[in-house]
């Protein structure tokens, strides 16, 4: 089997296992779920989702990597130190996306589904509330150490296997099948978002896809990826940590949001990722830096 087959054949593989995925998820059923509210269930749950992480994401793409691709490990362009520019212009990019994330949720929370489509929009809100109820519960423990344990459970181990899988396997070998990376960036972070099976918060998880895909691309390095990731997670880890007493339940949030964010606003943060992402690229051609695999 020649290289260009062998990639095809990869890349077949690795929408195969995700339309799999898809599926099994979407076949459990709606019932709604019961708030967990004893210690140890909830720390079975955050165990078995370390569980659940390792065994989606992190467990095949090491596999692919050990029988599909000559280069393994390297193939996921993570065995080179970042620079710390990089990790910088990460962090920068998440902190300038906040206004446009938030911007696009509730625009996103706007959107609804033909009336013909009503039985699966219903799903759709059932899931996200099945979905923040578990979230929640997980910040019952308001101590330090419950927050260190969620920083690690829901934002690096979640930021770590996901970026594994979606830019380090998915979006690489779409580039490796000759789409073109612009079209690959955008292709993995539409799975990204889908994957997580919340439509109301689609498109600022598209948003931030698109924006961890391209720090992957231009810094060639799975590192800078996961930072940002994590520095997204643990941002909203802590404000969760910190004010979730304040937070209304989805079941009895206003129809309405208080306080609409403006298209110009979310523009302007659009503009400032975009100008940060331009600048990184600027100081990786002035630098001539080398890959880092």
């Amino acid at each position: 089997m020649n290289s260009l087959a062998k990639d095809r054949y990869g890349l077949y593989l690795v929408l195969g296992y995700l339309l799999l995925i898809f599926t099994i998820i979407i076949a459990e059923n709606g019932e709604s779920v019961q708030i967990p509210t004893d210690p140890k269930a909830i720390s079975f749950l955050k165990a078995a989702q370390v569980i659940t992480s390792t065994l989606l994401f992190i467990v095949p793409v090491t596999l692919f990597c050990r029988f599909m691709r000559p280069e393994r490990s390297a193939f996921l362009q993570m065995n080179g130190m970042p620079h710390l520019y990089f990790l910088i212009t990460a962090a920068a990019c998440i902190f300038f996306a906040l206004p446009a994330v938030a911007g696009l949720e509730q625009w996103n929370q706007h959107i609804h589904l033909p009336s013909f489509f009503g039985d699966t929009e219903s799903w759709m809100q059932q899931k996200e509330k099945d979905a923040e109820k578990i979230y929640l519960a997980f910040f019952e423990d308001k101590s330090t150490l419950g927050l260190i344990i969620n920083l690690l459970v829901m934002g690096l181990v979640a930021a770590l296997s996901e970026e594994l899988f979606f830019r380090g396997l998915l979006q690489q070998m779409l580039i490796k099948n000759k789409v073109n990376a612009h079209v690959a960036i955008i292709l993995a972070a539409v799975l990204f978002s889908a994957f997580h099976l919340q439509f109301f918060g689609f498109l600022p998880r598209l948003f931030l896809g698109i924006v961890l895909g391209y720090l992957y691309y231009i810094t060639q390095n799975l590192w800078v990826a996961i930072t940002a990731h994590f520095v997204n997670n643990a941002f909203a880890i802590i404000s969760v940590h910190m004010f979730s007493d304040e937070i209304v339940p989805a079941a009895q949030a206003p129809a309405e949001p208080a306080q609409q964010i403006g298209i110009a606003f979310v523009l302007l943060s659009m503009v400032m990722v975009a100008g940060q992402l331009v600048f990184l690229q600027r100081f990786i051609n002035r630098s001539k830096l080398p890959p880092t695999n």
